[in-house]
């Protein structure tokens, strides 16, 4: 059983197409004259002069997107299902390397001896990645210079400077490892992955909001997502009231509003948020009354979808109810909304642990079980709502 989702798409651009056209070719080209400076790889040494967009790489999951929770998976894959994951894991033919058989080539090996001189230590997404094929760097247009004061400077930058595609400023650049495949498996009709279509769909794609506006404001490279708390709260609009009906009982009406998410919160299959509402009493101790789930909800085989509760753009999750107070032990009521960025992932590898975990080598346990508690921590409570029990008018 695949755990991991293929998720290599077609594109319409012309660059794109060619720039993601997977498996990708080596970085050898016989026509670019460079220093064996300037053709090291190694992000460490494209740091030397892009220090900031480094550093935020380094903390961000593109720089752990080769970790135990795929590394484990190679041993339950097919030659085939491992190496279509490194597509967008891995996507340079150099990192893949180093992680599978299949591109330990001699043209391979030997353009990672000159590229990486140094080793690869992280074969995860790296600057290259995204930005040089076959030596040859692409950005996306200079904010401070015009196009004919860049071409005048080209000659003096290192790399021989870099050609501009307007590309990596668009929603479509990150379609590929972002959106499945038009032919890619649906359950009840949508694919596994939509968020690409899901923003396609919305008022930010008609006002030309892309992607990077929100995942890499300013041009920052930490592409914070639903694992930040602070990102995802500044996105989202909690509010609530409550109220005593004529018999007693306490009336409660939450919304939680998506004010500022370009696609379906959460998107994806993998997270779920829970929004729960409690009861505390004067010590501080709570009761669970009602609980709602934003997400979509579908088996580790990824074969059935049994609900899909997320928000569209704009709109609104509602929680109405009512329940019966004791007044005596009840004072305020709690809407807690808790984040479980990786709740589909820690069920398949529950499971996974459970009926393979005796068949899997020591290491890939291992890596199993690392990478199932590094999702478990993952859990974050992203707002706590307080309200005191409204006063029984006397009659």
């Amino acid at each position: 059983m695949s755990i991991g989702l293929s998720i290599v798409s077609c594109k319409k651009d012309s660059f794109l197409s060619e720039h993601w056209n997977h498996p990708l070719s080596t970085q050898r080209n016989p026509e670019v004259q460079l220093t064996q400076i300037e053709s090291n790889l190694d992000p460490k040494q494209c740091a030397n002069c892009h220090e900031n967009q480094f550093k935020a790489w380094q903390s961000s999951f593109h720089a752990k997107s080769i970790g135990n929770g795929i590394l484990w998976q190679k041993e339950i894959l097919s030659f085939e299902e491992w190496n279509r994951c490194l597509h967008c894991h891995s996507p340079l033919p150099e990192t893949k390397a180093e992680i599978s058989e299949t591109f330990q080539t001699h043209e391979i090996l030997d353009s990672k001896r000159k590229h990486f001189p140094s080793g690869i230590s992280n074969p995860s997404i790296q600057c290259a990645s995204c930005h040089i094929r076959n030596q040859i760097w692409y950005g996306p247009p200079s904010r401070n210079l015009t196009a004919n004061q860049l071409t005048t400077l080209q000659a003096n930058l290192p790399h021989n400077g870099f050609k501009v595609q307007e590309e990596f400023e668009s929603s479509a650049f990150c379609q590929s490892c972002h959106e499945s495949p038009e032919s890619g498996q649906k359950l009840n009709g949508k694919h596994l992955m939509e968020v690409y279509q899901e923003w396609e769909n919305t008022s930010f794609a008609k006002k030309g909001i892309q992607c990077q506006n929100c995942h890499m404001p300013n041009r920052d490279h930490t592409w914070k997502g639903i694992h930040d708390p602070d990102f995802v709260r500044a996105g989202l609009q909690p509010s609530w009231s409550l109220t005593r009906t004529a018999n007693g009982e306490i009336q409660i009406d939450a919304k939680l509003k998506s004010i500022g998410i370009g696609h379906k919160f959460p998107t994806y299959l993998i997270p779920k948020v829970y929004l729960r509402f409690f009861g505390k009493n004067q010590f501080g101790n709570r009761k669970l009354i009602e609980e709602s789930i934003l997400g979509r909800l579908v088996n580790t085989n990824l074969t059935e979808e049994y609900y899909d509760t997320r928000i569209t753009p704009g709109n609104s999750h509602n929680v109405s109810f009512r329940f019966t107070l004791d007044e005596k032990a009840i004072k305020t009521l709690d809407w807690e909304i808790e984040v479980d960025p990786d709740e589909h992932y820690i069920r398949s590898f529950e499971e996974s642990l459970r009926e393979k975990g005796n068949l899997l080598s020591a290491e890939t346990k291992k890596q199993l079980q690392l990478s199932l508690s590094e999702k478990k921590d993952s859990r974050y409570v992203l707002f706590t709502l307080s309200l005191p029990v409204p006063v029984s008018l006397p009659k």
